[in-house]
């Protein structure tokens, strides 16, 4: 997957704007990969709303480590479909948290230039687990995913729409709009576990442009460039409209002071502004 540093993976989003050659046959590629490896909510053994929270302080515990993007989507893609394969029911935050950290320190072997290490997680944790802890739990994760950590997550997605989306470099608002959509939803395991990455990527430009008042909603370079008709967003956007007013109504949770700040550009502020909560 991408191996680029936070900056230069900033600038490929930001400032490249034609796609590439071979661009149409990778993305074709990651259309039929999200097909194949999907977690399942329905085989979860773990309350819902605890697996919000964990999720939420894997973003801000992500955001403070100054980690890349992608670390974070996998981290969560991780999570998932290890909670849709275990026997054992996760009753405590702890034991979730866990398995939460171990899979970032996973996603961060794949993903970062420089490695996350087993004793950073465990400063992360504020020592309450062991390395070994930590180790065995990684182990069991690698092996209920058959080692399987290439899959394409709503990132890879984002990357394409956002350049097809923005209207020039310095478009932030919107840039960070659709990033905060996109984390809004990594909260919500019905939207990562009942729609496609490519769909969640897509549907996170169409709310971002709805909120940022960006007509039309929805063009046809953009769904030439995800392959979804307007009409294909509506279920999985009505479901992730309905996530962001109630964390932007909350405004407790990490993802929306994360977003919060002027480093981006307040969006969380902005919707909730629009949304008058």
């Amino acid at each position: 997957m991408n191996m680029l540093g936070l900056h230069d993976s900033e600038k490929l989003i930001s400032k490249e704007k034609k796609f590439t050659d071979y661009d149409d046959d990778l993305y074709k590629f990651y259309h039929l990969e999200e097909s194949q490896i999907r977690a399942n909510s329905k085989g979860f053994k773990v309350d819902f709303q605890m697996r919000k929270n964990v999720v939420d302080w894997l973003i801000q515990t992500h955001y403070e480590q100054k980690l890349m993007p992608e670390t974070l989507y996998l981290c969560v893609n991780v999570l998932d479909r290890v909670l849709s394969k275990i026997k054992f029911e996760v009753t405590t935050v702890d034991k979730l948290k866990l398995i939460g950290l171990s899979s970032l320190l996973l996603a961060s072997k794949y993903e970062q230039r420089s490695v996350v290490g087993v004793y950073d997680v465990e400063y992360m944790a504020d020592y309450i687990y062991m390395p070994e802890e930590i180790c065995q739990m990684e182990k069991l994760i690698l092996q209920k995913l058959g080692w399987i950590l290439t899959v394409p997550t709503p990132y890879v997605f984002l990357v394409r729409n956002i350049r097809a989306c923005l209207l020039s470099d310095e478009d932030k608002i919107m840039e960070n709009m659709v990033f905060f959509f996109s984390e809004v939803s990594l909260t919500n395991h019905s939207i990562v576990c009942d729609y496609k990455p490519s769909l969640i990527a897509a549907c996170s430009v169409y709310c971002a442009r709805f909120v940022v008042e960006r007509y039309p909603f929805w063009s046809n370079d953009l769904k030439i460039c995800t392959g979804y008709s307007e009409e294909n967003l509506w279920s999985c956007a009505n479901v992730m409209m309905k996530s962001c007013i109630q964390i932007c109504g909350d405004g407790h949770m990490e993802v929306f002071k994360k977003f919060s700040s002027l480093y981006q550009s307040r969006v969380s502020c902005i919707a909730q502004e629009f949304l008058k909560i």
